[in-house]
């Protein structure tokens, strides 16, 4: 059984034992295999067209490098003519071309003595040359030539050696680039080197580029069998099977980034209830890397990364200058060095530009480290992280071996107060959830925390409180308590008449479809709206909240579009109407696939709803159908798919409306 800690490698790939490594590799074969037959394929007598692999921080590009590495040695064809030379990510000793031979040739003696013994020694006797540049690298070659072998130099971070060349060495070395067959290089870069795009830099359109994208799904299962211990895999393939979606929220959270899936992992095999504090301890463990990135910057670029992260949303440079209190000027130049500094990325929209944080976990970590307490940014985060991964059930399961462990004390305070919150947002029964509020009390008292202060009541004990307020005829107060409430369960509903109408609304909402599709299949839109008030549900519920949502969203397939409007805003205004989201979505979507599209965006802004955040794939959905490029592309690369899959459903339901 494989003994190796994967997360000890997230970082530095090229120190793992190579039949571990070899193991994991198992995607991005295609792009290996392409660069591989290349290799195998070139005439080593002439120049060869060479290579930069571009991706995020953790997208792979290292263990692309150091695949190409493994497999070159180990092919008794290629190792015969071609010695790989790879170096480690930072170069930082390499400060101009000269040096960039030199640290060659010592790595050439290193490790291939028998073919290299001297070639370093007999270039540093040149050392005092004048033109020492020259006549190393003409010693360096002619040494290569002789051993009729090619070189493959496989260098991290090429963008940053290049930048620190002289404009005159980087001439000269794309001069021995294009002329020399004694060298190929296959680069890594985090970003596309800014040459590529400009005709007066010596590497325009020089490399071929090779773009690394985050997993999609099934490569993201492939990688978490690879990576899964012996003992592990028949958890993960059945979590795969039974509950995929976990897996789809985790990597659609990461942009399908691997280091950052392999941070996650344990998450995924967690079955004891410590899955926040693996959360906590990734998020920790990540902290050294974001928070130096942050304490780098002078104050200025600190507080524009802080107003971005915040809004999490992409943000126009008005926007940012209007947060900030700068001006749209001196906003701009910042924003470029944020670029430079590949912490922001920007998409240009006419004339403006639009600025998002570029690492998307890292706008995660920024938001989970640095909301607000009174926004409950982090706690609220968890939820939904929480809700996204486990059912009622699991979540129910993990709330009483959490009670289990407050009353044995093997939790520290801060997972007690966070994961008692975030459990009690999060849909668990008010029974449960007040046993839990009781327990976790007791533990921070005897713990002596802080929390203790900040942790909410439950439901019951605010049920408790309503009644007394009630009674006391205090009913304004009552109402403002009863909407702090977090779920309208049996309790809850006995003290709200509106919350009443929620188990009607469960049982009627189950006819939507059916009464809908019944409706719909009538070609006279006129006749279809006639049909509809005759249906005995509607004569015989003519009062009640949830006909108006059933009747809205009826006229609204039947095209009936200024009375399914405002039945639908009367549906709103009840309290009913602010909690089923699920149905006000199918609504939404269906006035979207029915081309109502201003109607829609006038639902979305209006802010009382709050469906810009509730619903913000759909938003953007809109937005790209309306062709509100501005807005679009305010949009994080998290949310790609979800809205990709926004849009096949619309256009499935417009071909479904069209055919009627």
């Amino acid at each position: 059984m494989s003994l190796t800690n994967y997360s000890r490698y997230k970082y530095t790939p090229d120190e793992m034992e190579e039949r571990e490594f070899l193991s994991r590799f198992v995607v991005r074969t295609d792009i290996f295999n392409d660069i591989f037959e290349d290799i195998k394929s070139a005439n080593n007598t002439v120049p060869q067209q060479h290579y930069i692999i571009i991706g995020q921080r953790g997208q792979g590009k290292t263990t692309l490098l150091r695949k190409v590495l493994i497999e070159v040695k180990n092919s008794p064809e290629l190792s015969e003519r071609i010695v790989p030379v790879k170096f480690s990510e930072e170069q930082y000793q390499i400060r101009s071309l000269s040096r960039l031979w030199e640290e060659v040739a010592d790595y050439l003696q290193s490790i291939y003595p028998d073919v290299f013994p001297d070639i370093l020694d007999k270039m540093e006797g040149h050392f005092d040359d004048e033109d020492y540049e020259l006549k190393s690298f003409n010693l360096f070659e002619d040494t290569v030539m002789q051993s009729e072998k090619k070189l493959l130099l496989l260098i991290d971070n090429i963008d940053e050696l290049i930048d620190k060349l002289s404009i005159k060495e980087q001439r000269r070395l794309r001069e021995i680039l294009l002329s020399s067959s004694s060298i190929r290089i296959i680069g890594g870069s985090t970003d596309m080197l800014e040459q590529h795009h400009k005709y007066d830099k010596p590497f325009y359109q020089f490399f071929k580029i090779i773009k690394l994208r985050g997993f999609n799904e099934s490569e993201a299962h492939t990688f978490l069998r690879a990576i899964a211990k012996e003992d592990q895999k028949e958890q993960i393939e059945t979590l795969i099977r039974t509950n995929p979606a976990r897996i789809e929220t985790l990597r659609r959270l990461t942009g399908g980034v691997p280091r950052t899936l392999v941070m996650l992992f344990d998450i995924l095999m967690d079955d004891g209830g410590d899955a926040f504090d693996d959360l906590l301890k990734i998020l920790d463990e990540v902290t050294p890397l974001y928070k130096h990135r942050m304490d780098d910057l002078p104050p200025q670029l600190q507080e524009i990364v802080h107003t971005i992260a915040m809004n999490w949303d992409g943000m126009l440079t008005r926007e940012v200058a209007k947060k900030t209190k700068l001006e749209s000027k001196a906003i701009s130049s910042q924003l470029k060095q944020l670029e430079k500094y590949e912490i922001v990325e920007s998409e240009s929209i006419g004339k403006n530009k639009i600025y998002k944080i570029k690492e998307r976990f890292f706008n995660i970590w920024y938001l989970m480290r640095y909301g607000r307490k009174k926004d409950r940014q982090r706690v609220e985060w968890l939820v939904k992280f929480l809700e996204s991964w486990y059912s009622k059930e699991e979540l129910e399961e993990r709330a009483k071996r959490l009670i289990d462990s407050l009353q044995t004390t093997e939790v520290s305070p801060n997972h007690a107060y966070h994961m008692t919150e975030a459990l009690s947002h999060a849909g668990i029964s008010i029974e449960l959830e007040h046993l839990l509020k009781m327990e976790a009390s007791k533990f921070l008292q005897a713990k002596q925390s802080q929390f203790v202060q900040e942790l909410t009541p439950s439901d019951f004990a605010m049920a408790k409180n309503i009644n007394q307020l009630i009674k006391r005829d205090k009913i304004d107060e009552a109402l403002i308590l009863l909407k702090q409430l977090k779920d309208k369960n049996e309790l809850s509903q006995s003290l709200y008449k509106s919350i009443s109408m929620q188990q009607k609304i469960l049982a009627q909402i189950k006819n939507i479809h059916v009464l809908s599709d019944q409706i719909v299949n009538f070609n006279d839109k006129t006749q279809c709206i006639k049909d509809l008030y005759e249906l005995d549900i509607i004569k015989q519920n003519e009062n009640d909240p949830t006909l108006w949502l059933i009747i809205s969203l009826i006229e609204l397939k039947c095209e009936d579009y200024q009375r399914s409007f405002s039945n639908f805003s009367r549906w709103l205004s009840t309290e009913d109407g602010k909690i089923l989201e699920k149905i006000n979505q199918e609504y939404l979507l269906t006035l979207i696939a029915k081309e109502q599209y201003y109607q829609a965006k006038r639902f979305f802004e209006m802010e009382v709803y709050g469906f810009k955040d509730i619903y913000k794939p759909i938003w953007y959905a809109l937005m790209h159908l309306m062709g509100e490029d501005e807005e679009y592309k305010k949009m994080g690369s998290e949310l790609t798919e979800s809205v990709n899959e926004v849009l096949e459903r619309i256009q499935e339901d417009e071909e479904k409306y069209g055919n009627l």
